[in-house]
């Protein structure tokens, strides 16, 4: 199995960053990566544990769990979702939260 370990530089940006991990499983994938590793919040270099908060999902939807669940149905890789945040119920708190998709996007 060909892995491939993706490294990028994040900013506070979550359109911005999930196009550029956009572009970079493509190319892991194009260069036969069977299972693509996402670093830890690929999604937000934010400047605060406030920055989290605001962009965390509930668990199973979201716009950044729909963005990993596309990318590995898409390229048809199993894909581990580096962390985002995802909210803890009747909290204001997050978890940091490692999601893993396989190639159904399941």
């Amino acid at each position: 199995m060909r892995i491939a370990a993706i490294q990028m530089v994040s900013t506070p940006q979550v359109a911005d960053n999930l196009e550029t991990a956009s572009a970079l499983l493509a190319q892991a994938a194009q260069q036969g990566a069977e299972l693509v590793a996402l670093p830890e919040y690929f999604c937000l270099m934010g400047f605060s544990d406030d920055d989290k908060r605001t962009i965390a999902e509930q668990a199973g939807q979201g716009e950044i769990q729909n963005f990993l669940q596309a990318q590995a149905r898409a390229l048809g890789v199993w894909l581990v979702g580096g962390s985002i945040p995802l909210q803890v119920a009747g909290s204001d708190r997050v978890t940091n939260s490692q999601l893993v998709f396989n190639p159904q996007g399941e």
